[in-house]
């Protein structure tokens, strides 16, 4: 059964193992610190329930993705990534970059259907420069000068 496969069910699901592999994979965190940083950064619009956390990161435990580093505070289990949990990681990414490239193909019939025939030039002209800014090498000089242009539209 391939990640695809199992798990939870349906697009959230999926896409929470997602995040939290690759949240877990930046620094360890608790269940609860990963509900938190989900509120934070969804500016709590969307916060998945502890009865959908919890469970997830027992199955994950399972799978062997994740591991305890710690137990923390109170009996708080603090989450690591495993070597399998990087290899499925990396795989994913990779599997998203692929189908990226795939999607381009049909971004011009997607444009076009989606965008009004005035914000054309600007929706490709976004996404040269989405492009642009994902492959700049210096990352800090690129933040300062998508800020720039932020500012000057403002």
């Amino acid at each position: 059964m391939t990640f695809w496969e199992s798990g939870f069910k349906g697009r959230e699901g999926k896409f929470l193992k997602i995040y939290t592999l690759q949240t877990i994979s930046r620094h360890p965190q608790t269940g609860y610190d990963l509900l938190k940083d989900i509120e934070k950064k969804t500016d709590g619009k969307w916060v998945p329930s502890k009865g959908m956390m919890y469970p997830l990161l027992d199955e994950m435990e399972e799978e062997g993705l994740i591991e305890i580093q710690e137990l923390g505070e109170r009996s708080k289990k603090i989450y690591r990534i495993t070597p399998q949990g990087e290899t499925l990681l990396n795989t994913i990414i990779q599997r998203h970059r692929e189908i990226e490239k795939h999607l381009d193909v049909l971004r011009k019939l997607f444009f076009q259907s989606f965008f009004p025939q005035e914000n054309l030039e600007i929706a490709e002209l976004f996404y040269i420069l989405r492009g642009k800014l994902l492959d700049y090498p210096d990352k800090e000089k690129a933040k300062i000068i998508l800020n720039k242009v932020i500012e000057e539209l403002s």
